[in-house]
């Protein structure tokens, strides 16, 4: 249905063409809408939204643009309230990277003091990955958080570095503490895939329906739905590529095998070469002495 010739997200039904797993759609809901980012925020630390009082995009991009290479890599900083950085980022496909990816990006900001500045001026650096696979197959978790600690006690060392990840597979792992900061929800209106769905899971919570109209804003919109489609193209450029370098490296493996087979065959070959030597060797000296002994009875 149409209201002046332009859809409405009230009238919206079926299949989401790109929800928020899609890392554009991620980025371009999130930096469009100050007020999802806020409620987003507030669920994942457990705070009260009304506590934020600034969330600063520290690496906006002109939405509806297309990307240069540099910016290709879709994950969000925010300076929330002045004090600490916030790094988010959506991640669909396990790499087998993530732990030395996160702890890069985390360490990155923050090692951010200015040339001369105290280190008591660092300011709290988070990450928080939203995954859509298990990160630990033997330790499955919806939301987990980790900070450096004493092993003996769990003392903490310091809560201005922390890393959270939420594995979007595991909404049924979530605890009353997820739930009740709703997180969970968030989850699932990341992966919803009908408007259906979506306006089951939004329509009690203002932060989670402002989202989904913004996302039903990028929906309709020609500009923002190529740019999706064209970050799915090139995760999917990148899984091809990751396969291929597989491929290779098992052929490469597997020539080395056969290289290893054939100086095995070489060096047994020589082997055989050298006693075969050795025996002429002794043979060719065993007939030198008969000749030498044949000489000297002749005289």
């Amino acid at each position: 249905m149409y209201y002046n010739s332009v859809p409405r997200y009230e009238d919206s039904t079926g299949i989401v063409k790109y929800n928020m797993t899609n890392n554009y759609m991620f980025r371009y809901v999130l930096q469009k809408n100050e007020i999802a980012l806020k409620g987003l925020i507030a669920s994942l630390l457990h705070i009260d939204v009304n506590s934020i009082t600034s969330a600063e995009i520290l690496n906006p991009i002109v939405l509806g643009d297309n990307l240069s290479d540099k910016e290709c890599v879709l994950d969000i900083l925010v300076k929330l309230n002045n004090e600490s950085v916030i790094n988010l980022e959506m991640q669909v496909n396990n790499y087998l990277n993530w732990v030395p990816r996160s702890l890069y990006y985390l360490c990155r900001e923050f090692t951010s003091l200015d040339h001369g500045e105290d280190y008591s001026k660092v300011k709290p650096a988070i990450h928080i990955g939203f995954l859509d696979f298990t990160l630990f197959d033997e330790h499955p978790e919806f939301y987990a958080t980790y900070r450096m600690c004493n092993l003996k006690d769990g003392y903490i060392y310091t809560d201005k570095f922390t890393l959270s990840v939420v594995e979007l597979k595991h909404t049924n792992l979530a605890s009353d503490e997820d739930k009740a900061y709703g997180i969970d929800v968030w989850a699932k209106l990341f992966k919803a895939t009908t408007w259906e769905d979506i306006k089951m899971l939004v329509q009690e919570n203002t932060y989670l329906n402002s989202a989904a109209h913004t996302m039903f804003e990028g929906n309709i919109d020609d500009r923002i739905l190529a740019l999706c489609r064209k970050s799915d193209q090139e995760i999917q450029w990148d899984i091809n590529k990751s396969k291929r370098l597989v491929e290779l490296e098992k052929q490469v493996k597997n020539q080395k095998l056969q290289l290893t087979e054939k100086d095995s065959i070489i060096t047994a070959q020589s082997s055989q070469l050298s006693e075969k030597d050795s025996q002429l060797a002794a043979q060719a000296a065993e007939l030198e002495e008969l000749r030498a002994k044949l000489a000297k009875l002749q005289k």
